[in-house]
């Protein structure tokens, strides 16, 4: 499957993709909210929100501002996530050396 703009997707398309970076960015929050990084929890949270908001109300003319919303959002998603995994494969090899 190639990927598509959102200018050539349906608006129940674009919706969907908007409602999936917003899952993923509330997801985000609950780990970093159980991880203690509470910047990073209200971060995601705040970003999740006005992605989900924009994804409600997507009019034509708002598909730029809605593509930089969805590139924060996903740029954000694989940051963490990607720290997350590291602080967990650091933890764990701390662990097997003591």
């Amino acid at each position: 499957m190639l990927g598509r703009t959102l200018n050539e997707m349906t608006r129940r398309e674009r919706s969907d993709m908007m409602v999936m970076v917003a899952d993923a960015l509330e997801a985000v929050a609950e780990e970093a909210e159980e991880r203690g990084d509470v910047q990073s929890a209200q971060n995601s949270m705040c970003l999740a929100l006005t992605v989900r908001g924009c994804a409600v109300d997507l009019a034509e003319h708002d598909l730029r501002a809605a593509e930089l919303l969805l590139e924060q959002g996903i740029t954000f998603v694989a940051n963490i996530s990607e720290r997350f995994e590291r602080t967990t494969r650091e933890e764990v090899e701390a662990t097997l050396r003591h």
